[in-house]
């Protein structure tokens, strides 16, 4: 095993072709170099001379060589470096035999015990005991090997490097001021020894296979996700070169396809060939434009990194715990202790009572036992006060889960259980406090009551503790159900107590008599009767008058005519035609004569087609105003009129001579204009009733 590096840099094909020269021929130059190779550079011709040593010039068959990086530059005398070339291959074949593993030890760059010992600073314990010791870690730089295959192919070498653990390393970019592959390379010493066939006697062993595969499997995973995002820009560069393929291919056999003659071909069957060569083409060329991707493992490095660790016990007397910092030799960079809540590195630490270290941010104190927990694993804020307690100083509620401070906790009388403050309430009789599920709501107030205090009603079957007895019956009703007598004042049920309908009061049996008409039980109190006649009566054979709610015998009751509600004589009105009895809200005044009038003596006028009463339609259906239009008539000035401003009217007002007549409730208005178009305008005052348009409106005039 060689103990010169073989990590190569990535070389990147894709690069325009001057800088994939310079890139191929400073690969070439390092390579030899590496492998202790005399480079000769001539800047006069750009030649180059190798001198290859006894390793490399049997592997390459000659002693020296003449490298020749264009095509232009190749004679018989040297020997050319460029991509898919025979030197370039030998160069790769040996670095697959050569170069396969590499170990290497970094420089001691620092000094690690007075930076450990000032690495952490404890706050609330002291140091116990303390032990110093130097380790080596490792990293891994895993080369992969990544073949991009399509129409062209490209290759490139990426590097994963990973810890002992399998977690990557994030490195600085080449030529930035971090920490970088290529520094971490230059760096590296080869371990001291014997050169023979087998590893030096002071190299360390290689780590077990099993392990080293664990790491390779999750470094492969880093490479298939870089190879990923360049496959998008390869597939994007491929796109357009298929598709000038294709596009000269569609035109080549199309043109011959046209140049087939139906003479020539009369079944078809050159076209059909020509086509099926054509797909057939095609379809090569799509598979042979389809990217594909190889990823294979090229080599790995192991760098060994000196580290200086320092294992302190801390303590308070109480508990203790062994924490460790380390510092790496090479780069000088500490490594606290993560705190247990938030994982930042601690430099000023505290110990709480679970033996867990924390940071000053995530300090929490228990406000009864005053002991020091972490946000994770401590404390629990009381639902009733949010005071914060430990899990020793707080109780468990059975009834949310959450943990609250004894003083806002307390045991359920009913079913034994610890529940906090939130989740019980008071009785609202009894005032014994217990979890909310036990209780039950009063149908009287509203409030919860527990069992004890709640009594089902008899009536309306809800639980309350405000109940009253009947003086009749001697039940206990609640004090929904239960009723006053109107008359004695007396407390009676709901099945002992009679509603009288006259006055819709609720009365007891004693205060109840029969009524000399109908026989129905009724309050005991002065003869109520008919109010014009003195008749007696009750609610249950009297009426009472829709709008004046005096009561009224059966004789002096009449029911309207439209909807047929019960009316006094003195809030009747009657149809001037028939003599129906009319309310006053069905009473309808003919807007010509001006009586009341019902709705069987009411016609609609087949001009105006306004209500009116029958005896004003006469037999063809014109009312009274429409009939008097051509003698009483009147001209109109429009503007002035009130329904000037409705919208219908306005696009219509300046375009007609208007006429009109009024009865007691409408106003007709004619409007004729120089087209011999007529509109005819129905209002109630300032609103638009019907606007229509028609020849008949001549019949207003006298003309037909």
């Amino acid at each position: 095993m060689p103990p010169e590096r073989a990590i190569l840099p990535a070389v990147e094909p894709a690069a325009p072709t001057t800088a994939r020269q310079h890139a191929l021929r400073d690969f070439a130059l390092d390579f030899f170099r590496s492998f202790s190779a005399q480079i000769t550079e001539r800047p006069a011709d750009g030649s180059v001379w190798i001198d290859l040593p006894p390793a490399l010039s049997a592997h390459f068959g000659k002693p020296a060589l003449h490298l020749a990086f264009h095509n232009a530059e190749v004679t018989s005398h040297t020997d050319l470096v460029a991509y898919g070339s025979r030197l370039y291959d030998q160069m790769m074949d040996y670095l697959d035999a050569q170069g396969g593993v590499t170990l290497l030890q970094l420089p001691r760059r620092f000094q690690g015990a007075d930076q450990l010992l000032r690495a952490v600073q404890p706050r609330n314990v002291a140091v116990l005991g303390l032990k110093l010791a130097e380790e080596e870690q490792r990293i891994f730089a895993l080369n992969w090997h990544i073949t991009y295959r399509s129409d062209d192919k490209r290759e490139e070498l990426y590097t994963v490097v990973l810890n002992s653990d399998g977690l990557r390393i994030p490195l600085a970019e080449d030529g930035s001021d971090g920490l970088t592959l290529e520094r971490l390379l230059q760096d590296g010493e080869p371990f001291t020894g014997e050169d023979n066939d087998a590893a030096p006697a002071s190299a360390p062993r290689l780590p077990p296979m099993t392990h080293l595969t664990r790491l390779a499997e999750s470094a492969r995973k880093f490479a298939l996700y870089h190879a990923d995002l360049r496959c998008v820009a390869f597939e994007s560069a491929i796109l357009p070169r298929l598709h000038k393929v294709l596009s000269r291919l569609t035109s080549y056999y199309e043109q011959q396809i046209g140049e087939v003659y139906d003479s020539h071909d009369p079944q078809g069957e050159k076209r059909r060939v020509l086509e099926d060569d054509l797909q057939r083409k095609i379809a090569e060329e799509i598979e042979n434009h389809r990217l594909r991707v190889q990823v294979r493992l090229f080599s790995y490095a192991i760098l060994h990194i000196p580290v200086a660790q320092a294992n302190l016990t801390l303590g308070d007397g109480k508990r203790s715990t062994t924490i460790q910092v380390t510092r790496n030799l090479y780069t000088g960079e500490l490594t606290r202790p993560a705190c247990h809540a938030c994982g930042n590195p601690l430099l000023a630490l505290l110990l709480d009572r679970a033996g867990h270290l924390i940071c000053d941010d995530c300090l929490r104190q228990c406000r009864q036992c005053n002991e020091i927990l972490c946000d994770r694993c401590g404390l629990h804020p009381c639902p009733v006060c949010a005071d914060e307690l430990c899990g020793e100083c707080s109780v468990y509620c059975w009834s949310c889960g959450q943990r609250a401070c004894p003083a806002h906790s307390s045991r359920c009388p009913v079913c034994a259980d610890d529940v906090c403050h939130s989740c019980q309430e008071l009785c609202a009789e009894c005032g014994i406090r217990q979890c909310r599920s036990h209780l039950r709501m009063d149908g009287v107030t509203g409030g919860l009551i527990c069992r004890g205090c709640a009594v089902r009603c008899p009536a309306c079957h809800q639980d309350s503790s405000r109940l009253t007895r009947c003086s009749t019956s001697g039940q206990r009703f609640c004090n929904n159900c239960i009723v006053s007598c109107h008359s004695c004042g007396r407390a009676v049920g709901p099945a002992f107590a009679t509603q009288d309908p006259t006055d819709g009061q609720a009365y007891c049996a004693d205060c109840l008599s029969a009524c000399p008409s109908c026989g129905e039980l009724v309050s005991k109190r002065a003869d109520v009767g008919c109010q014009i006649c003195g008749v007696a009566g009750c609610g249950h054979c009297a009426q009472r008058c829709h709008f004046c709610a005096r009561l009224l015998c059966a004789s002096h009751a009449q029911a309207c005519r439209e909807c047929g509600r019960v009316l006094c004589p003195e809030d009747q009105t009657h149809c001037a035609l028939g003599g129906e009895a009319l309310c006053p809200t069905c009473n309808s005044l003919c807007a010509s004569c001006g009586y009341s009038h019902c709705g069987g003596h009411t016609l609609q006028c087949t001009l105006c087609l306004q209500a009116y009463c029958a005896a004003c339609v006469d037999e063809s259906g014109e009312c009274e105003t429409c009939r008097e239009f051509p003698a009483r008539y009147r001209e109109m000035v429009m503007p002035e009129e009130p329904i000037a401003a409705d919208p219908r009217i306005a696009n219509l007002m300046y375009r007609h001579h208007w006429i009109g007549h009024s009865n007691q409730r409408y106003t007709i208005y004619l409007g004729a204009s120089a087209w011999n178009s007529q509109v005819l305008v129905v209002a109630e005052g300032a609103t638009v009733r019907h606007v229509r348009r028609g020849v008949f409106f001549r019949r207003l005039l006298g003309e037909e």
